[in-house]
């Protein structure tokens, strides 16, 4: 009992760290336990001890650590990805020759399936960038249209000297501008993009399902050796839950090979399945992880009743010709958006490459009726979401160009 509780408590702790470390800064969490767990972890807890050590050893300890942990946290190191490997590898050696020869033909069929894939999907995120470079950068300004509300034309990178594409972010740990930048993933030690983001997705899946498919294994065989080793008669007389953790307690204890590697499948596949149902939502959004967190600053400013909306066509008399791959793209919008304290008024011009608003004298002008005061981020068009199936073609890599049918 006392060695099945260690083991839990150990593997439950390293999946809510690792789940704190990675998901604490999401917007989604902001204002709740996770936010601020994760500001104990790396805000609150590192000054507390920096305040030690400046006192005890004359802050020799946090030199030494911001050393280390300058190469751990801001470069592009192999440890996670080398640890992450690891763990499968050394799950999988002590697991399956205990398992195998206890396995059905089908399943000895399936697990080797299983185990591989996420293997070969693992090699695919590493090694497949989407890296903007001189020669296909052209094609990336082709990708996506400007939205002109996250990402506006004539913005350029001021490390790689070229205009950023729609979309695009600047990855100081890879050094380079990726397209559609999701996030950078230290697991992968590259940047989730354009070009990888569909094996990123089939290898949540291939995990979560590695993960779920081992757990409902290592249960069966379990399960089979409870059936011999405890006699019906006594099996029915096994009430509450006390009984059933020694039980279970004592078959770990039996067959630890596959009773440890069982827990450690059962307590880290919630963590797979996170990341899966947290990327298949921003597939169902439109967005990426990066995007989210710019949708949540515009979020912010429409709940302080800061956004106002209207239409280039009641702007603009003759409205600036679209460009050509705008409209080759399916979602087409024509809001214009300006964050402003006041509405705006009719003696102020709008600056339509950047959004904004610039003021001419005389602050005395009535308000502009063509400007729309935003209550809701249900009334800002997002021309990136053009439906989950279609959002999810274009994260797998296929083509979604023309009108789409309603």
């Amino acid at each position: 009992m006392g060695a099945l509780r260690t083991v839990g408590l150990v593997i439950l702790a390293i999946s809510v760290f690792t789940f704190i470390a990675l998901f604490g800064r999401l917007p989604a969490f902001r204002k709740t336990p996770v936010a601020f767990l994760h500001r104990v972890l790396w805000v609150y807890l590192p000054n507390g001890l920096a305040v030690v050590d400046n006192g005890w050893f004359g802050g020799r300890g946090v030199r030494c650590w911001t050393r280390s942990g300058s190469y751990v946290l801001k470069e592009n190191h192999p440890l996670v990805l080398i640890f992450f490997t690891s763990l499968m590898v050394i799950g999988e050696i002590v697991f399956v020759p205990a398992a195998w020869p206890r396995l059905s033909s089908v399943h000895q069929f399936w697990v080797p399936i299983v185990i591989t894939l996420p293997y070969v999907l693992l090699y695919k995120c590493v090694v497949t960038k989407s890296f903007i470079t001189e020669d296909n950068h052209e094609e990336e300004m082709r990708r996506y249209p400007y939205d002109r509300v996250l990402f506006h034309p004539g913005h350029e990178c001021s490390t790689c000297h070229f205009l950023k594409p729609a979309r695009s972010k600047h990855c100081s740990f890879c050094n380079a501008c990726v397209s559609r930048h999701d996030h950078h993933c230290v697991w992968l030690m590259n940047c989730v993009g354009a070009n990888n983001c569909m094996y990123f997705i089939s290898l949540l899946v291939s995990l979560s399902v590695m993960l779920i498919y081992g757990s409902y294994l290592g249960k069966s065989l379990l399960s089979e050796s409870l059936e011999q080793l405890v006699p019906p008669d006594v099996k029915i007389a096994m009430q509450g839950w006390t009984t059933w953790i020694n039980t279970w307690s004592v078959l770990v204890a039996t067959y630890p090979r596959i009773g440890a590697v069982f827990l450690l499948m059962l307590m880290t596949a919630p963590l797979a399945v996170s990341f899966l149902a947290y990327h298949t939502y921003l597939i169902w959004a439109g967005t990426t992880t990066n995007e989210t967190a710019k949708w949540t600053d515009w979020k912010d400013d429409v709940e302080d009743g800061l956004v106002f909306k209207t239409r280039s066509s009641l702007i603009f008399e003759n409205p600036t010709a679209m460009d050509p791959h705008d409209r080759a793209w399916p979602v087409h919008t024509d809001q214009i958006l300006v964050t402003d304290e006041d509405p705006p008024t009719e003696g102020c011009l709008l600056m339509s490459s950047s959004n904004c608003i610039a003021h001419r004298p005389g602050s005395d002008l009535p308000p502009d009726p063509r400007w729309k005061r935003l209550h809701s981020m249900k009334e800002v068009d997002n021309i990136y979401d053009m439906g989950f199936w279609n959002n999810l073609r274009d994260v797998m890599g296929f083509s979604v160009r023309g009108p789409i049918s309603e």
